[in-house]
């Protein structure tokens, strides 16, 4: 069943999802609608839909969920969700919601959007009431079976492999990310990175579920043969008993600092030359998006369309044209598309095109252009009461997006109001140059600019602030005027390095009870009190950060104060996380990647020291922490001597430090000094001999350094996790630049450019990702060069012999001079998304003072890396990748691997 769809599509369709547009001549008028509403107890919103005459009812559930709910590194869970909810709940098996609808005559579908999740069952008036009971059981009782999620996950990878696949998709997420920006909840696809998607656990999905899927977070609407009268003991009895569930904030309107125009390309197996192109726009609901739907319908609405005109009919430069507008809940654009003739170029096109807007900006449209696109509109708002569904999913969605189905109702009023003058005015608002982003999909890509023509970024010192309280507590504050937001983290220097064997994930445990209570506060009022105020409050093993608009800062750094000075750890909230940490190792026991990272860190560091044992413990330890434990743990490292605290944003340098003052100032140093504990690390010159494990037994404290390769059986599997391992360096070493253009080669840089990901992926196939590092991982302690793949077994072989095949090549052969380029200019070009926010910020403070990078930091960064020649980068690649040196950690169906064919080279 198709669940999504296409971007391309998705652009093309949005307005007639929300507003049913299309044709009429004689100033069409609809008749009202017979809509009724009412509530549930429990939050349900339910409307009703009466249309007496065709004895069919067609059920929707809208959730207030969808791609833009996610957060980073957890991208594709609502559409991924969405696909299990077919997948069985507690009264019906998988496959049976859709015999249910067969078998009853009817159909059933679902879809995934950046602001919604929908579900609808049309089926025979006399058998509506399947639809509900199938909707109340699936609502709080999904089953999520282990087998199923595994298996369904190919099918949504699957998907997201046709979706990258397809150029034209491709372009227009592209295109939807550049406008927006990285960090915008419209940034990532619906479908998630694929990544995230193959990261994805159960208990991942599980608390996600738990989350969103509530009455109180949905919509239920319902359209036919029925009245609200008749329906609402129905619905009572089936759905009104499921308990409210925690009430949400969702992602909230914002300003979009885009500055355009910007262009980009997308490379495509056709010969054909195709042009994307969207401005940025408004959000559903705002009052310009209907006068920017009948300017779309006049500028490229049909062959009677200016654009198609102009492009195809008189001059011949396209062989088809069009333009439209969408609008979500954040955001709209308006887009244009053009199919460029063979005989013509891309400049003839733009320019073209440009001259047909300026026409239109400067001389206006005719009052006929008017009448005929607002009749098209009217048209298909008639149109579209004509089915039952599109009634209900109109409703919905405006429900949904908008905050009242009566939006839509309101549409006709609106679409008749839209003067010449309103369609002038939004084309010369809207369509700007400096507002738009241009796509081409092109059979060949342009050459790659090498930057040589312009300048690098030229960092500048950061001007830092730096205190330190007479308790021994750094402060650095960083002011940014201009948006009102500030962001403070407080980071401790703790973490399992110090834990002895008994307390193995006694730091990460610790770590999340902070917020649990404090001496001002229970859990409950903490999380009302950041709620409030819209701020953010996130707590860890090194401590916690917060973030707030500025005109509540005194109020979040309270909040922070009394999560890292004043935790009072409640037994009732340490037996809840208890329960929680030893499901999530429970859960673990399915998850090929965990066992393969455990055996990793046991088989680099000793299964005796504590970077070898597994972050969140074993079950025999987590077992055992009790309440003196965790109150040790904090007192012992949670001190102002041992605490770094970063604060950038909208303030006043002054005010902020009399703030941090008065909030951490009586914070005791305790009279014993700090120590850390100190380890050498080293690796055997040669490893030797394979370790065996079955994943039932697996226990990393049994992990042998010495063997080469460690082997963790989990049949059950269709893929096999390989980690290509060794030893790394610590964040103080020279050679840090060096290694990160070296990664950037061989199995960083972005896209599927590096060598890693070009060979093991593009050529041969093996793999979606495929990634190599050593840089990344590093701080206080050594981090580790990691070579990944995930693989089918019977390419376990070939994936290891061609990964070894590429570190011997950057080891023994110099990399080209295009690469070395191609990697420092994006290095040195792409730092300043690493600086673009509060929080990156803040963190980036923590680190300069933690490794003592001095405030000339990104200084220092440029020019390190610009330093970097090929002898250097061959140097450390020869160094530091000792093939004889590194494990090979393998976890999945072992039995199923079979040997790599043997090389036709002689």
């Amino acid at each position: 069943m198709q669940r999504l769809l296409p971007l391309s599509l998705l652009v093309l369709l949005i307005a007639a999802s929300a507003y049913r547009p299309a044709i009429a001549q004689d100033k069409p008028r609809a008749k009202g609608l017979d809509v009724q509403e009412f509530t549930l107890d429990n939050g349900l919103k339910v409307v009703v839909v009466n249309r007496p005459g065709v004895p069919v009812v067609s059920t929707f559930v809208w959730y207030k969920v969808g791609s833009m709910d996610e957060v980073g590194g957890a991208t594709g869970m609502a559409h991924f969700l969405e696909h299990m909810m077919f997948k069985g709940s507690r009264n019906y098996k998988v496959g049976e919601v859709d015999n249910v609808c067969v078998r009853n005559g009817g159909s059933n579908n679902a879809f995934t959007s950046y602001d919604y999740t929908g579900y609808y069952i049309d089926l025979p008036k006399s058998r509506y009431t399947e639809a509900l009971k199938i909707e109340a059981d699936r609502m709080r009782h999904l089953t999520l079976d282990l087998k199923e999620f595994e298996s369904e996950k190919k099918v949504v990878q699957s998907e997201s492999d046709i979706f990258a696949d397809d150029p034209g998709d491709q372009l227009w997420t592209r295109m939807t990310a550049m406008l927006h920006g990285p960090h915008h909840p419209y940034a990532h696809p619906v479908l998630g990175w694929p990544q995230d998607v193959a990261d994805i656990s159960r208990r991942d999905m599980r608390l996600f579920y738990d989350k969103h899927y509530h009455p109180n977070h949905a919509t239920l609407v319902l359209a036919g043969d029925v009245t609200a009268e008749e329906v609402k003991p129905t619905i009572t009895q089936l759905l009104g008993a499921i308990p409210r569930g925690p009430e949400l904030k969702r992602p909230e309107v914002r300003a979009i600092d885009f500055k355009g125009p910007r262009t980009l390309e997308v490379k495509s197996d056709s010969d054909v030359i195709q042009m994307g192109r969207e401005y940025l726009t408004v959000q559903a609901g705002h009052p310009d998006v209907v006068p920017l739907q009948v300017l779309g319908l006049i500028l490229g609405g049909g062959v009677t369309s200016r654009l198609y005109r102009a492009l195809v009919d008189e001059t011949g430069l396209a062989t088809s044209a069009g333009s439209g507008h969408g609008d979500n809940m954040l955001s709209g654009s308006f887009w244009m598309w053009a199919e460029l003739s063979a005989e013509h170029t891309r400049e003839e096109l733009g320019t073209a095109i440009q001259q047909t807007i300026d026409t239109l900006i400067a001389k206006g449209v005719t009052a006929g252009e008017v009448e005929r696109a607002r009749n098209r509109l009217l048209a298909s708002f008639i149109f579209g009461q004509e089915q039952a569904s599109s009634i209900a999913s109109s409703l919905g969605e405006s429900e949904t997006v908008q905050g009242d189905w009566r939006a839509v109702l309101a549409l006709p009023d609106k679409i008749r109001a839209v003067t010449a003058a309103d369609v002038q005015r939004v084309a010369a608002q809207y369509l700007k140059p400096e507002r738009s982003v241009t796509g081409w999909l092109v059979p060949e890509l342009s050459p790659v600019d090498t930057g040589t023509k312009t300048d690098d970024a030229k960092p500048q010192p950061l001007p830092v602030k730096r205190h330190v309280l007479s308790n021994g507590l750094r402060v650095l504050m960083l002011e940014r005027p201009g948006l009102p937001v500030v962001t403070a983290t407080a980071s401790i220097r703790s973490g399992r390095a110090s834990e002895t064997a008994a307390e193995n994930g006694l730091s990460s445990f610790t770590g999340s009870l902070l917020d649990t209570g404090t001496k001002s506060w229970s859990k409950q009022e903490l999380a009302e009190a950041i709620e409030n105020i819209g701020a953010s409050l996130s707590v860890g093993t090194d401590g916690g950060t917060v973030r707030m608009l500025s005109e509540h800062t005194p109020l979040g750094i309270r909040m922070l104060g009394e999560v890292m000075i004043h935790p009072t750890f409640p037994a009732e909230e340490l037996e809840l996380l208890r329960r929680q940490t030893l499901a999530s190792i429970e859960s673990e026991k399915d998850e090929t990647a965990s066992f393969a990272r455990n055996s990793s860190n046991a088989a680099l560091y000793g299964p005796d020291n504590p970077l070898g044992r597994p972050a969140q413990g074993s079950e025999t330890t987590v077992a055992s922490f009790n309440r003196e434990q965790t109150v040790a743990w904090h007192a012992k490292w949670f001190r102002p001597d041992n605490c770094i605290i970063s604060v950038v944003g909208d303030f006043d340098a002054a005010a902020m430090l009399k703030l941090l003052e008065a909030e951490f100032g009586a914070w005791a140093k305790p009279s014993t000094a700090l120590s850390f504990p100190v380890y050498k690390f080293e690796r055997p010159a040669k490893l030797e001999g394979e370790q065996a494990f079955h994943f039932k037994s697996f226990d990393p404290a049994k992990v042998d350094p010495k063997r080469k390769r460690i082997a963790i059986d989990h049949p059950g599997k269709d893929q096999v996790v390989v980690r290509l391992q060794t030893l790394g360096i610590t964040r103080d070493n020279p050679d840090y630049f060096a290694l990160m253009v070296m990664d950037n080669v061989l199995g960083t840089s972005p896209g599927f450019t590096d060598r890693f990901s070009k060979v093991l992926r593009d050529e041969m196939g093996l793999a979606y990702s495929a990634y190599a590092n050593i840089a990344n991982g590093s701080g206080i302690y050594p981090g580790a060069f990691l070579g990944y793949i995930g693989t089918r077994p019977e390419n376990v072989e070939l994936a290891l012999q061609t990964m070894y095949r590429l570190l011997d090549e950057i080891r023994s052969t110099p990399v080209s001079d295009d690469e070395l380029t191609t990697a420092k200019d994006y290095l040195k070009g792409s730092f300043v998304f690493d600086v673009e926010t509060t929080s990156q910020l803040a963190g980036l403070l923590v680190s300069m003072e933690r490794y003592n990078l001095g405030a000339d930091y990104l200084v220092k960064f440029v020019q390190g890396i610009d330093a970097v020649t090929k002898a250097d980068v061959q140097r450390v690649a020869t160094k530091y990748l000792v093939p004889e040196q590194m494990v090979e950690v393998i976890c999945g169906p072992i039995t199923k691997i079979t040997p790599a064919p043997e090389s036709e080279e002689k």
